[in-house]
């Protein structure tokens, strides 16, 4: 059933798939948001983002993705690294891919020769590299650790050619402080909360106001009952929330009470904090 019609609903509120367009600027995004973006901005080398799964570190780096990308002084990408079995071969392509560098070559050294090639131009444009790795907590392989350090390393006495922001779950900080070389370049760590009650609620407002819709469609015990349930997570509040309106939406229910929210965390079987 189509729920956006039923609600007025210009186009999905909950969408499981990051929406920079949708971002909540609430107090516990905004700081990370701010800190992160200091970093690419002031050419530093290394921003750490670490939260736990569904915090909504994947929506920021788009966010941030987007204001770097709407600012005419900075040529930056972003990387998400869906599988851990990745080799440094496959990874420095995909580097060279968010570089614009066309290549068909298999060699470490020559990719990375013509990686380094390219942010001394991107350089010499008066242009700053910002590389955003989400999921980064799937490197492990220390030899890979090393060529990004390496990438760290080239400097000019104007300026550093590329920032690195590496976003991903805390394990990502245990992983960079194996490396004692790497962890010295880090210049910000960043953790990112979940959103509190307060913060869950006006999430879930924004999210409605922003498809078209400006009016309460939940309750007051829903909103706490899905915070309850979410634990201040994104990630969950948006499954929650469009599970809720599809079921409000099939019982032909303008408003959503607790009981909608306790019928949807039943049937998916969301333990409550």
């Amino acid at each position: 059933m189509d729920y956006e019609r039923f609600y007025g609903f210009t186009r999905e509120p909950f969408s499981d798939i990051p929406d920079p367009s949708l971002f909540y600027s609430g107090p516990e995004h905004t700081r990370a948001f701010i800190k992160i973006l200091h970093i690419a901005k002031r050419n530093r080398g290394l921003g750490v983002l670490i939260g736990d799964v569904g915090t909504g570190k994947t929506t920021l780096s788009r966010k941030i993705l987007k204001e770097l990308q709407s600012d005419g002084k900075f040529e930056a990408g972003l990387l998400v690294l869906t599988h851990s079995d990745f080799t440094m071969v496959w990874f420095l392509k995909k580097i060279s891919a968010l570089l614009n560098i066309e290549t068909n070559s298999e060699d470490k050294t020559a990719l990375m020769s013509l990686i380094t090639k390219k942010l001394y131009e991107v350089y010499e444009t008066n242009k700053r590299v910002v590389l955003i790795v989400d999921e980064a907590n799937k490197i492990k392989s220390e030899a890979l650790l090393e060529e990004i350090r390496g990438l760290l390393n080239l400097e000019l006495s104007t300026g550093r050619l590329v920032t690195f922001i590496m976003s991903g779950m805390p394990e990502l900080l245990t992983n960079l402080k194996q490396n004692e070389s790497m962890a010295q370049r880090i210049s910000t760590v960043v953790k990112l909360v979940p959103l509190s009650a307060t913060s869950a609620k006006e999430y879930i407002r924004y999210r409605i106001k922003n498809v078209g819709v400006n009016n309460d469609i939940f309750s007051d015990t829903a909103y706490d009952l899905i915070y309850k349930f979410s634990k201040g997570r994104p990630r969950i509040i948006n499954v929650i929330c469009d599970n809720a309106l599809l079921e409000g939406a099939l019982m032909k229910k303008k408003n959503l009470d607790a009981a909608v929210i306790e019928s949807v965390v039943g049937e998916m079987g969301i333990e409550g904090g």
